[in-house]
């Protein structure tokens, strides 16, 4: 193991961080195990070996953020349509309007996160409305993602989740909820909803 590396030991996974390491010398040993793991351990059990910001993952292929992200959304559904107490409300798009999630921001910058994308973005028009769902790329603008929007540090995420909640950083809190989510959308690159 590289001096400034590390073994996280997650729930599901095990992550090595090499974020500390000698760059040259952490990106050498990242692509020998990676290597080595998909030759090996990946070809005896279920597991994905992936590469992410300076480190290296190895977890079951069931478990990954996009799993997490589809059973919050059913939780979170069934949730609502418990409380609403409504079981047969009118439906638009394949989804019934009382036990829908008003809205879902999901914001990423590493390629471990796509999986979320591509859950929530599949999960439109069976449990989710389109322009209820804002997926987020969080880094450089020229990174293949699913995605549908993007922003370039992580700190325009906290401005533009301050905002959705009605702070402004370093000022007054704004009373019109519609201003506070115009003025947070107008940051984000990418389409703008239709409703």
């Amino acid at each position: 193991m590289e001096t400034g590396s590390f073994i996280e030991r997650k729930r599901c996974a095990l992550t090595w961080h090499y974020r500390q390491a000698d760059p040259e010398l952490g990106a050498h040993a990242a692509t020998a195990a990676f290597d080595e793991l998909k030759s090996t351990v990946a070809k005896k059990w279920e597991v994905d070996v992936m590469t992410g910001k300076a480190n290296l993952e190895v977890r079951p292929t069931f478990i990954n953020k996009g799993e997490i992200a589809k059973r919050l959304v059913h939780q979170y559904s069934s949730k609502t349509a418990r409380q609403t107490g409504a079981n047969n409300a009118p439906q638009q798009d394949g989804v019934n309007e009382n036990d829908e999630l008003g809205f879902v921001l999901c914001c990423g910058d590493d390629f471990t996160d796509e999986d979320m994308f591509r859950s929530l973005n599949g999960l439109t028009g069976t449990h989710l409305v389109s322009d209820h769902v804002f997926t987020v790329l969080v880094g450089a603008k020229n990174k293949v993602t699913l995605a549908k929007w993007h922003v370039l540090e992580p700190e325009d995420v906290v401005d533009r989740v301050a905002l959705l909640a009605g702070v402004v950083l370093g000022g007054e809190t704004t009373e019109h909820l519609s201003q506070v989510n115009l003025a947070a959308m107008a940051g984000l690159e990418g389409r703008l909803p239709t409703n």
